[in-house]
């Protein structure tokens, strides 16, 4: 599932009276999500999507015509384990889903805002979420 949102600005005002919209989806592409370890060394994949479009609910990278800006982003996250120990399918699962949104998403919002900003699009900052999986299916 895919975090929408009606942006809000007032950039974007003008716009808005002439009954445009512009919106906004981001979320983790999960079918690209990897979990490798080799010993202690844990090397793990988390791809990023984020797109804004002036349709409502435009869930799909193959509706390029209504995205007039998105970003992938593929965050590697690299973790020394001070043992050698072998991590089981239900801790990856919940390191994937509760734990690295909440390392990524700040790191993720800086680079939405930045590259925005770049594009001379109007300002937008993510929202912050105590936990982020509780508005991504994994």
């Amino acid at each position: 599932m895919a975090v929408f949102q009606r942006i809000t600005d007032r950039f974007w005002e003008p716009y808005a009276e002439s009954g445009a919209s512009l919106y906004y989806q981001f979320f983790v592409d999960e079918k690209k999500v990897s979990f490798k370890q080799e010993g202690k060394k844990i090397d793990i994949k988390i791809p990023y999507f984020f797109s804004a479009s002036t349709k409502e609910g435009v869930k799909s990278r193959k509706n390029k015509e209504e995205i007039f800006f998105s970003l992938d982003i593929i965050y590697n996250l690299i973790i020394t384990l001070e043992k050698e120990i072998e991590i089981e399918e239900d801790l990856k699962k919940a390191f994937i889903e509760r734990i690295a949104p909440r390392i990524l998403h700040p790191y993720f919002r800086q680079s939405v805002a930045e590259s925005l900003q770049k594009a001379g699009l109007p300002q937008l900052n993510l929202p912050l979420f105590e936990n982020l999986s509780e508005h991504l299916d994994f």
